[in-house]
């Protein structure tokens, strides 16, 4: 995907001259950081839903109406998400100056 490309390039005119120990840390600490947002992400949708959907504690298992909210809670969290993170990225791509396309209104 040329997102994808143009993301690498970026990456490496960024990492230029810095040594391949250096750069081996700078990954290992970008990985650590994007399984931390990871966990972050995971927590929040739990917790959301959760507070959402679940009311009483009858039984030990959801009920159908709960289980039902809790999927819907996840679709929109997880479409919503994806959706920031397109936004973050073609804003990311843009050169400086320029507007976000769709004139950067919500919801465009």
């Amino acid at each position: 995907n040329q997102s994808g490309r143009a993301a690498n390039m970026d990456m490496n005119a960024m990492l230029q001259g810095v040594s391949e120990g250096e750069r081996q840390k700078l990954m290992v600490m970008l990985e650590e950081m994007q399984m931390k947002e990871q966990v972050t992400m995971y927590n929040s949708l739990v917790e959301r839903c959760f507070a959402n959907c679940v009311t009483q504690f009858r039984q030990k298992s959801l009920d159908e109406k709960e289980d039902k909210c809790v999927k819907r809670c996840t679709m929109k969290f997880i479409k919503a998400s994806a959706r920031a993170g397109q936004t973050f990225q073609q804003i990311g791509m843009q050169l400086p100056g320029q507007a976000p396309a769709g004139g950067g209104q919500p919801g465009q």
